[in-house]
């Protein structure tokens, strides 16, 4: 998906990961684009069973609490599965940006088992 000031897209797929990159800003113009987007992919990650989704967020330099909520119901979904369909999920931040870090820390608290921070 991109628009003139966010894009998110598909960036690899292979038989065991499903990379994703991540930037611009996101805000409530793409919210709704940006559910449709994740959900699609937690669709791919289940269909090709890859054991893990990595989001690259290096370009991302805002994203408002209502598009981040929407990644914590990415990982509620991945949450429903049973054990043996679950991936790992991967976030990947900017040391720049410092508040990725500290909002990707707060997904990786709720759900340790599942998502690590980078």
């Amino acid at each position: 998906m991109r628009t003139e000031w966010f894009a998110a897209q598909v960036e690899q797929r292979s038989s065991a990961a499903i990379a994703i990159s991540i930037s611009g800003n996101a805000d409530m113009e793409i919210h709704q684009q940006l559910k449709e987007f994740l959900d699609e992919v937690h669709s791919l990650a289940k269909h090709m069973r890859a054991s893990e989704v990595v989001f690259q967020f290096h370009d991302l330099y805002f994203i408002n609490s209502s598009c981040m909520s929407l990644f914590l119901r990415f990982v509620n979904n991945d949450l429903a599965e049973r054990p043996a369909d679950q991936y790992r999920i991967r976030l990947c931040s900017n040391p720049e940006q410092r508040w990725q870090r500290k909002s990707f820390d707060a997904m990786h608290a709720y759900a340790p088992e599942l998502v690590s921070v980078e």
